[in-house]
C-alpha cells in the first residue's frame, strides 16, 4: 500500500516535482517506479503464480509489433535524441512490462477502497490547484512554483519563458503538470475511472472545469468525445428495441454534451478569443507532420528518437508505414480485445478503464504527450486496470482478487461498484 500511495501522489498530483540530469527529467514518481520495481520483481518470479490469461496473451500480440519495430530501429540505426529516445523505450518496453506483468499478481494484497481514495484525492487536487493558479496568474503576474515538487527544479522560474501556454488574457491552465495540453491528455485518460469511482458529482464536475480552463482544442475535443461514447453506449444497450428507443439515460448525457459545448465556446470569448480558433486548419502548425510522410520507407530507416503530436502519423515517420499499423494495431487493441474476451463490459472499472483506453487513442491523433511524463504510465495503468479489474475493497493473501465479493466504496452510489480483478 505504500509503494501504491506513493506511486499515486507523484505520479498523479505532483508528476513534475524532482531534478533533471543532463537535461533528462528524473521526477520522484518514475524515480521510486524505477526503485520498487527489481524487489518487486524478486517477490513476482519466486512467490507467485506465473500463469497469463488469454486476454493478456492476445494484448501482448497486438503490442509486439511496435516492439520488434523500435528494437529494429535500435539495433540497425541506433538513437538519435537520447532523451525522448529514453522516453519512447521507457512506454513501449519498461512501462508495459511492469503493468502488465509485475504489478497484476499483487492486485490481490491491494485494498481497492484505500487505493481509491489515494487516486481520487490526487486527481482532486491536481484540478484544484490547476484552477487556483489559472486564477492567480492573471491578478500577480506569475505562478506559484514549488521547486522538486510542483516544478522540476531545473524548470523552476521558467514556466512562462519555456512553456507554450500563453492564450492572451490568460494562461493555460497547467497544475502541477506544467503544460496544459499534457495535463489535459493524461486526465482524459483517467477521467472516465474517476468519474465512477468519485462519489461526489460536483467533484468530478471540478475536473471537468479545470480541463475546460486548459484552452486546448485537443482537450476540448476529448471532452466531446467522452460524452459521445457515453451516448453512443447507451444507444447500443437499446439496439434490441430499435427503432423503439428509451432516451431517458441519454438526456442527461446530451444535457452534459451540450453544457460542455456551451461553456467552451464561453471561455473563448471569456478570454477574448475568435470562433476560428477552433477550427484553424494547421492544427497549431502540427499538418506539418503529413509532409513526413511521402519520405517514410516500409520500415524504419533512422535511429529512435521521439513521437511528436500526431502520433499515428509521427509512427509512421519515425518507423515506417509498417510502424504506422503497427501502432495503429496497439491502439486498437482494447477494442478488439473484446472479440478475444468479452468479460470486461460486465465490470464498471474495467468498461471506464477501456473508455479512457479509446479517448487515448482519438488524443494520439491530434496532441498524444506520448513522449512526456507521465503520460506513458497513466496508459499503462489504466491498461492494467482495463485487463484485471480494479482491487476489491479488502485485499487477500489467500484467494485471487476474482474469488472475492465486489464490495462498493464507502458513500459510492450503485454504479460505482467495483468489479473483481482477474488474474487468471
Amino acid at each position: 500500500m505504500f509503494i501504491a500511495w506513493f506511486l499515486v501522489v507523484f505520479l498523479v498530483a505532483f508528476p513534475k516535482g524532482g531534478v533533471k540530469l543532463g537535461g533528462i527529467p528524473i521526477t520522484w514518481g518514475y524515480l521510486f517506479l524505477a526503485i520498487s520495481t527489481p524487489p518487486l520483481i524478486s517477490v513476482r518470479l519466486l512467490a507467485l503464480p506465473l500463469t497469463v490469461s488469454r486476454r493478456l496473451i492476445a494484448a501482448i500480440l497486438m503490442i509486439l509489433p511496435i516492439q520488434v519495430l523500435c528494437f529494429y530501429a535500435l539495433f540497425f540505426y541506433g538513437i538519435v535524441d537520447p532523451p525522448y529516445a529514453i522516453s519512447t523505450v521507457t512506454g513501449i518496453f519498461f512501462l508495459p512490462g511492469i503493468f502488465l506483468f509485475v504489478y497484476p499478481p499483487f492486485l490481490p494484497y491491494i485494498d481497492g477502497e484505500r487505493l481509491s481514495r489515494y487516486f481520487r484525492w490526487s486527481i482532486l487536487f491536481a484540478a484544484v490547484w490547476g484552477i487556483f493558479l489559472f486564477i492567480l496568474h492573471p491578478i500577480t503576474g506569475h505562478f506559484v512554483e514549488i521547486p522538486y515538487l510542483t516544478v522540476n527544479a531545473g524548470d523552476y522560474g521558467e514556466l512562462e519563458l519555456t512553456k507554450s501556454i500563453n492564450r492572451g488574457l490568460f494562461f493555460k491552465l497547467i497544475s502541477t503538470y506544467n503544460n496544459g495540453n499534457l495535463y489535459g491528455v493524461c486526465t482524459l485518460m483517467l477521467l472516465p475511472l474517476y468519474s465512477l469511482l468519485e462519489p461526489k458529482k460536483w467533484r468530478s464536475w471540478i475536473v471537468r472545469l479545470a480541463l475546460l480552463l486548459t484552452l486546448s482544442r485537443s482537450v476540448w475535443a476529448g471532452l466531446i468525445v467522452d460524452q459521445l461514447l457515453s451516448i453512443g453506449v447507451l444507444l447500443l444497450r437499446q439496439v434490441n428495441t430499435f427503432p423503439r428507443l428509451y432516451l431517458g439515460g441519454a438526456r442527461k448525457r446530451v444535457l452534459a454534451l451540450a453544457i460542455t459545448v456551451a461553456l467552451i465556446f464561453a471561455s473563448l470569448l471569456f478570454n477574448a478569443s475568435r470562433i476560428a480558433f477552433l477550427f484553424d486548419p494547421n492544427l497549431g502548425g502540427r499538418t506539418a507532420m503529413f509532409g513526413l510522410l511521402a519520405s517514410a520507407t516500409f520500415l524504419p530507416s533512422h535511429g529512435v528518437g521521439g513521437l511528436q503530436e500526431i502520433l499515428y502519423a509521427s509512427a509512421i515517420d519515425k518507423f515506417g508505414y509498417a510502424g504506422g499499423v503497427a501502432f495503429l494495431l496497439w491502439m486498437l487493441s482494447p477494442v478488439l480485445l473484446l472479440f478475444v474476451d468479452s468479460s470486461a463490459v460486465q465490470s464498471p472499472t474495467r468498461r471506464a478503464a477501456l473508455k479512457g483506453l479509446i479517448l487515448y487513442s482519438f488524443l494520439a491523433g491530434i496532441d498524444g504527450g506520448f513522449n512526456f511524463l507521465p503520460t506513458m504510465a497513466f496508459y499503462w495503468f489504466i491498461y492494467m486496470i482495463y485487463l484485471f479489474g480494479w482491487p476489491t475493497a479488502h485485499g487477500s493473501r489467500h484467494v485471487v482478487a476474482e474469488e472475492l465479493p465486489s464490495p462498493s466504496f464507502s458513500g459510492a452510489s450503485e454504479d460505482a461498484l467495483v468489479a473483481s480483478a482477474s488474474l487468471r
